[in-house]
């Protein structure tokens, strides 16, 4: 076959978007040509690398699909990488369209499932029907209004456990709160705040339809961020990193680690939600050191460059997995770690 190949990357304008061109860039089985997209051009790698930037509507918004498709006609695109989660059930309901007009969008194939695994409460009622899987599932609540919100909370501990309110739907730990007793002048100390009372959310929220959210157990211990790369319920290489220090929801260091539980909760959580190409899973571990599902994101995630620092280029194995059908390499060098920093860019 031809090994040129023209890969559309949305979200290019998040801090892991030249991240992702760099490591598409060193694929060397494939001649990689990079479409880079984005929903505003504000802030972006191609603007320093001289790159055409080709602006798209968010993924829930009608035209975004249209927009999608006349892009990757335009410019030959073979492969459609999404980075964000909004734009991953609209990808996977037209797949078909796509792929009449030669185009490969690398998503999960059932837009139910898919949905399903997007929310991260409607997943976690899903993973709790499964007994191989109860271990894996946190304590949490289902909300419908604060009167609810406030059971939820003492029935998980609240005020002497803390707890997280949290959204089912919001991207990079938007919308999270930590509920408890802050302790003395832990307000103005500490970067983020530290806990609030549950009282203060009562008088930040003003609507009383929290059905949008819900609250779980806090879970203290390590926390895991775990590349999968997939094709149809089928897990072809798994990587669980170690987020050892998190910075704004993002892991600036992290350790590839051989977790036995971790690879075989993920094994099972791929083949129920039928999940395909690269995703990731997020789990923290509870005070018995016991790793919890967080959530699924069914998408490129921020952090490949960790793997590839391990010995896998999940972009070139993705590749190889739409091509010819296989992966050619699954040799991780665990134990590696991986710190991320700015790298600056001038024009």
């Amino acid at each position: 076959m031809n090994n040129r190949v023209r890969i559309l990357l949305t979200a290019t304008g998040g801090l892991a978007g030249y991240s992702h061109y760099h490591l598409l860039k060193r694929i060397q089985a494939f001649q990689v040509e990079v479409v880079a997209a984005d929903i505003n051009n504000s802030f972006n790698y191609t603007t320093f690398t001289g790159e055409t930037l080709e602006i798209i509507p968010r993924g829930e918004e009608e035209g975004f699909i249209d927009a999608l498709l006349k892009i990757c006609i335009k410019k030959g695109v073979n492969v459609v990488f999404p980075c964000s989660s909004n734009e991953l059930v609209p990808l996977a309901r037209n797949r078909d369209l796509f792929k009449r007009h030669g185009v490969v969008a690398a998503v999960p194939h059932n837009p139910i499932e898919l949905a399903v695994a997007c929310d991260k409460l409607s997943a976690l009622d899903r993973v709790a029907q499964q007994p191989v899987l109860a271990n894996f599932v946190p304590r949490y609540c289902r909300l419908s209004n604060k009167v609810d919100l406030y059971h939820a909370a003492y029935k998980l501990g609240y005020p002497h456990e803390k707890v997280v309110f949290k959204s089912r739907f919001a991207q990079g730990g938007r919308g999270m709160i930590l509920l408890g007793k802050p302790t003395k002048d832990e307000w103005l100390s500490s970067k983020h705040g530290g806990a609030m009372p549950l009282e203060w959310l009562d008088l930040l929220v003003e609507k009383n339809d929290l059905a949008q959210y819900f609250v779980m157990e806090y879970l203290p211990g390590k926390e895991y961020s775990v590349d999968v790369l997939c094709y149809e319920g089928k897990a072809e290489i798994i990587i669980p990193r170690e987020r050892k220090v998190v910075v704004d929801g993002k892991a600036a260091v992290s350790r590839l680690v051989w977790h036995e539980g971790l690879l075989a909760c993920v094994r099972e959580l791929i083949k129920l939600f039928n999940l395909s190409y690269i995703v990731n899973l997020q789990f923290k571990e509870d005070k018995c050191g016991q790793p919890k599902l967080l959530e699924i994101n069914a998408r490129v995630p921020g952090t490949l460059a960790a793997d590839l620092a391990g010995g896998i280029n999940m972009f070139e194995e993705a590749l190889n997995l739409i091509y010819y059908g296989r992966v050619k390499n699954r040799e991780v060098r665990w134990g590696t770690e991986c710190g991320r920093f700015f790298q600056e860019l001038y024009r």
